[in-house]
């Protein structure tokens, strides 16, 4: 009964206030320079001039008591007033105009209901309309990037499964450290051998590779480093491992054991697989790489190098045999380039190491210097006493803790093996 009976009074009540609503939103569209000029006259013109009708022939006393009471009566209504015409003139398109920034700022770009654009009509009203229009603008951009990012997820997602293929493939095709291993045994067996291979890409696929193949009473073994990273390194380490077997078989057929004579033959190969031979070949391309021929029969270790190295340690330190200055394959590199092999006696207790330059070339540490060649050798001397099978994890949590927060520049690869050799055979 009580809420029936105050029912009518609150139809009112919502009813008046939103006829306010409604009159103030007039109000507010009119133009600020007729709003001002509307105000001015009011209270500047109409309502003095009104008093003073109004009190024409009451006397000067009372024209004067009126007048002060109109004085005090505007004082006192100052600030309601001036709250009331700041609100008409300004506060609340103001508070429109952030709503609408409110909305924009939480994706809200629908579209709103806007007065048909006058030819006169103030600068707020603009720039609400501008508003507007940027919120359209910003809804349209914004349904045209999402449709750009999915396409670019797509093209990712298949660019990203094209990589995985291509390092399965990859790892199919290159020998591993159990690849390795198997062919290292074959060849010493029944004395055995000890061995590590540690390799980290500096992607899914890389340029780094492993080659080996036996021969009867020993094997060949090479650490190779194509030109670049990546995918085009990829393809260049399954071109270089094809060519190393196809020069190793003609090299066999033609009785010859010189590691710098396959080196030099590969290099041809390289040439002429793609076109390297003047400053006018489309590509620069081709290998660093370190190559022994271990042959366990005779007890010697044949040794030749495009760019690469040799580390040997034996009796408590780490000699470094160098190969050749010019890499294999590459333009400037002559046709007949030519690279010098280095015999060395095997010797029980001799272990041998090859590296890409990854590792040596690595920056970090205080003064972001490269890793170097003399920090490997030092490794190498500290670690004889401890097991050969686990020094290439070490390498790469030495390189890890000496790069820090540096980022890896090149694919890393190293290889280590130790053997005894045989005699009587």
């Amino acid at each position: 009964m009580e809420l029936s009976f105050f029912a009518p009074a609150l139809k009112m009540n919502v009813d008046f206030r939103a006829l306010l609503d409604r009159a103030l939103d007039a109000l507010t569209e009119c133009p600020l320079r007729r709003k001002v000029t509307t105000l001015l006259l009011f209270f500047g013109v109409a309502t003095p001039l009104f008093f003073l009708a109004v009190l024409h022939g009451q006397g000067p006393e009372q024209a004067q008591s009126a007048l002060v009471l109109f004085l005090v009566a505007m004082v006192i209504l100052l600030v309601p007033l001036s709250a009331f015409a700041s609100h008409v003139l300004c506060l609340r398109s103001i508070r429109t105009l952030n709503g609408q920034c409110l909305r924009l700022k939480r994706g809200d770009f629908a579209l709103e209901d806007l007065p048909p654009e006058r030819g006169e009509e103030h600068d707020f009203q603009r720039l609400r309309r501008n508003l507007h229009w940027m919120g359209y603008a910003l809804k349209s951009r914004e349904e045209r990037l999402a449709a750009a990012v999915e396409e670019l997820a797509d093209a990712q997602r298949q660019i990203g499964e094209s990589i995985e293929y291509a390092s399965q493939i990859q790892r199919a095709f290159l020998p591993g450290a159990e690849a390795v291993g198997a062919v290292m045994a074959r060849a010493s067996a029944p004395d055995g051998v000890e061995h590590f291979l540690a390799m980290r890409q500096l992607g899914s696929v890389g340029g780094d590779a492993c080659w080996c193949r036996e021969f009867p009473g020993g094997f060949w073994l090479a650490a190779v480093d194509c030109t670049g990273h990546g995918v085009p390194g990829a393809f260049m380490t399954l071109i270089v491992h094809a060519l190393f077997d196809q020069a190793a078989r003609a090299q066999e057929a033609a009785g010859c054991s010189s590691p710098g004579k396959l080196i030099g033959r590969v290099n041809r190969l390289i040439k002429e697989a793609l076109g390297q031979f003047g400053a006018g070949s489309l590509s620069d391309d081709g290998m660093d790489c370190s190559l022994c021929r271990v042959d366990l029969r005779a007890g010697q270790l044949r040794f030749a190098g495009a760019r690469g190295a040799l580390y040997i340690a034996h009796n408590a330190q780490v000699d470094m045999v160098k190969g050749g200055a010019k890499g294999a394959g590459y333009v400037r590199t002559p046709m007949d380039a030519h690279y010098e092999d280095t015999d060395l006696d095997l010797a029980p207790g001799q272990r041998f190491y090859m590296a890409t330059d990854g590792l040596t070339d690595q920056v970090g540490g205080p003064e972001r210097l490269p890793f170097g060649r003399r920090r490997l050798m030092e490794y190498l001397e500290q670690s004889l006493d401890r097991p050969l099978a686990g020094q290439g994890r070490e390498l790469m949590e030495i390189i890890d803790i000496y790069r820090g927060a540096e980022t890896q520049r090149d694919d890393l690869t190293v290889l280590g093996f130790a053997l005894k050799a045989r005699s009587g055979q």
